[in-house]
Formats: structure tokens, C-alpha cells, sequence
């Protein structure tokens, strides 16, 4: 857990919890020949990509950490930053100006 922290930014609780809600998101079906990258390991890349800052956040350093191309490391970080853009809504909550939950924060 503690590499897995490290590496990703998320303890694996987390990242199975985001990886339920956006597996099923439309953005990774694909109905072409060529077949595309299981959506763990994009989600892999994507929280490494974006869970780095300074030299360590460019597609080329993830591309090297993961073994990968960097258009892939461009293409998993547009499909699974869509999925939640998607479902924002369900991830984001903010509350009514007059709710008890902002007055009590």
C-alpha cells in the first residue's frame, strides 16, 4: 500500500472505489478491432500522470515509468478525466446556501 501510495497518490481503497465508478462509463467502450487498454491500467496512468508535479508530471516521464508510448499516456488521460467530468454530480456535492451542512462548516 505504502508504493502503491507512493506511485499513484491514492491508498488501493480509493482507487478501486473510482475505478466502480467509472468502469462502466461510456468513454471505454469500444466497438473498433484495435483493443484498448483495460480500464485499471489507464486509470493507473492517468493518477500517475496527474498525481506528479515538476519534471515527474510530463507525459514523458509516465510514459517512461510505465513502459508506454506517450500518446497513450495523452489518450488514457482524456478518457479517464472524462468519465468523472461526466458523472460530476455525482461527485461533486455542493450545498444549498441555506442548508444546515454549510451553516455547520
Amino acid at each position: 500500500p505504502l508504493l502503491f501510495w507512493k506511485k499513484l497518490c491514492v491508498n488501493p481503497l480509493i482507487f478501486n472505489d473510482i475505478l466502480d465508478q467509472i468502469i462502466d462509463h461510456y468513454i471505454f467502450l469500444n466497438k473498433s478491432n484495435n483493443k484498448q487498454l483495460p480500464v485499471a491500467i489507464q486509470l493507473t496512468f492517468f493518477l500517475f500522470h496527474v498525481g506528479h508535479y515538476g519534471n515527474a508530471s510530463s507525459p514523458e516521464d509516465a510514459a517512461q515509468w510505465a513502459g508506454i508510448s506517450v500518446r497513450t499516456v495523452i489518450n488514457c488521460t482524456h478518457q479517464v478525466m472524462a468519465a468523472p467530468l461526466d458523472k460530476h454530480n455525482n461527485f461533486i456535492y455542493v450545498p444549498d446556501a441555506q442548508s444546515p451542512e454549510l451553516r455547520h462548516a
